[in-house]
């Protein structure tokens, strides 16, 4: 059975859900010793969530994920950490492990590819219909093209990418919201984003898109609990950062925690909790947080008078610590019932809603010159009307020799318009003598759109006169560029594999 599968990019752990296509069935997604488990407190009760350290060692081996901590190489100097941090800076921060110069961005590509792998291996490659990856819309343009460089690397055509705050909008049933102002609140281990925004409709993918008016960021979230519980207990147990987090989550959801843990006995209630909190100030500090994001969203005229909904977000954000004051601030406007999951959740559901395949809106020529060389033709290698992406070839040609010697082959590419419509009409009897009403249409326009940049197939060795030298295969990227593949027919080998060329439309 064919599956639909989401994965989201947070700061410190990736969430995986896939969605069966016949049943509707959705589930968080289990990849073996690179996940770990947690379980949150929900409206409907606990719920079991799988999740991916975003963690690559490249030690005696590759370790991924979870595995990073089962096999202790958390601290080690090989150990890339959080990679979603450096991609959004454009940082790739090259280290030397070993004798080889390995960046972030080639530990994220490396931790994206094995995931992507395991999760062929768990359903079948040809049962994963589409994987849709869900990045922050504040820096999307980088983290698309960060992962349609993964995408491309490993063959992956499947896919499409969306932000956070459309998924939201969709996982909360608000596709009617489309250019409201909303706030998405995004509340992860340790980092806290709101985002003020509006959702736009677009005619390019993804149909759904955020507009973002003003945001405010906060390294601050669950991890700053779980460091009071852990100095809380520091006199009489030096408890790790785990077992601070499980305390956290028992607190969740009763109010008084008390357990023996190596002979010593530990006590520690909400309230107490709650009132080290506020000392330290960490609520004031989050008020005052808000405060400033309504204060920056005056200046371009938006107030809290003008948002209908606060999408809340994260897994951090139902400790009741954070989610009281969210509420308090917010009221009704504050929508947290799916917060654990809404993200992925609402990946899938725009699958559903934005996720028809778009068409390429002209025709696209290559032109060559003709057999006696005194004039052009124009090949079609991208009809109007194709879906994209493409994985297998819209066209193959292949490419002649024109005279022995010739070193390269030029590609001259041209969009071919023919108008719709003429008010250029005149009355006709056709050969049944029927009259009709026939248009003046005007010849085909073209325009040469690679003039400035043609693609230059280099021959080594220089071909021979009338050779089938090569072959050539084009395909379309999610963003519409055109992809060639070339392969050399005397060699045998493919010199060009799905190339980036022009964009289309």
């Amino acid at each position: 059975m064919a599956k639909t599968v989401s994965i989201f990019f947070n700061n410190v752990n990736l969430q995986i859900y896939s969605q069966d296509e016949t049943t509707g069935k959705i589930e968080s997604v289990h990849l073996g010793d690179i996940s770990t488990t947690i379980n949150v407190k929900t409206p409907k009760g606990r719920e079991e969530i799988h999740l991916v350290p975003a963690m690559v060692c490249y030690d005696d081996r590759i370790y991924y994920g979870q595995e990073v901590f089962t096999h202790k190489k958390f601290s080690s100097p090989a150990t890339f950490k959080y990679m979603k941090q450096y991609i959004s800076k454009e940082q790739y921060l090259p280290r030397i492990i070993d004798d080889q110069e390995i960046s972030t961005f080639q530990a994220a590509a490396d931790l994206l590819i094995n995931i992507i792998d395991r999760i062929h291996d768990l359903y079948g490659k040809d049962q994963v219909a589409m994987i849709v990856f869900i990045v922050e819309p504040l820096n999307f343009q980088i983290f698309a093209s960060t992962i349609e460089e993964f995408c491309l690397r490993i063959g992956l055509v499947n896919y499409k990418i969306v932000d956070e705050a459309v998924s939201a909008l969709l996982a909360y049933d608000l596709a009617s919201q489309i250019n409201q102002h909303l706030v998405l609140l995004v509340f992860g281990y340790t980092t806290i984003a709101f985002y003020l925004l509006k959702i736009v409709e677009s005619n390019s993918e993804p149909r759904l898109q955020s507009v973002v008016i003003c945001s405010m960021h906060k390294n601050y979230g669950g991890a700053d609990i779980d460091k009071v519980i852990h100095d809380c207990f520091l006199d009489k147990l030096p408890i790790n950062m785990k077992k601070a987090r499980e305390i956290r989550a028992k607190l969740n959801v009763t109010p008084n925690y008390n357990e023996t843990v190596a002979g010593v006995k530990l006590s520690l209630t909400r309230s107490d909790l709650y009132e080290i909190l506020d000392q330290k100030g960490y609520g004031e500090e989050l008020r005052v947080l808000l405060r400033d994001l309504f204060d920056l969203a005056s200046g371009f005229g938006v107030t809290y008078e003008n948002v209908e909904y606060v999408l809340g977000c994260g897994l951090s954000l139902p400790t009741p610590y954070y989610h009281d004051i969210m509420k308090d601030f917010f009221g009704p406007k504050l929508l947290s019932h799916k917060t654990h999951n809404a993200i992925p959740i609402g990946a899938l559901k725009y699958l559903k809603k934005g996720g028809r395949q778009a068409t390429i809106k002209a025709n696209y020529a290559l032109r060559s010159r003709t057999a006696k060389g005194d004039g052009y033709r124009y090949d079609i290698i991208v009809p109007k009307g194709t879906p994209y992406p493409t994985q297998n070839g819209v066209t193959s040609i292949v490419a002649n020799g024109f005279f022995a010697g010739q070193l390269e082959v030029e590609l001259d590419i041209f969009r071919m318009d023919r108008p719709e419509s003429s008010s250029d009409r005149e009355i006709v009897i056709d050969d049944a003598g029927r009259i009709q009403m026939e248009e003046n249409l005007a010849d085909e326009q073209q325009s040469f759109i690679n003039e400035a940049k043609p693609e230059i197939i280099p021959l080594d060795p220089p071909a021979l006169d009338n050779e089938q030298r090569l072959e050539i295969t084009f395909d379309i990227s999610l963003n519409r560029d055109l992809l060639i593949t070339v392969k050399d027919l005397r060699r045998n080998q493919i010199i060009w594999k799905r190339r980036k060329s022009v964009r289309i439309e």
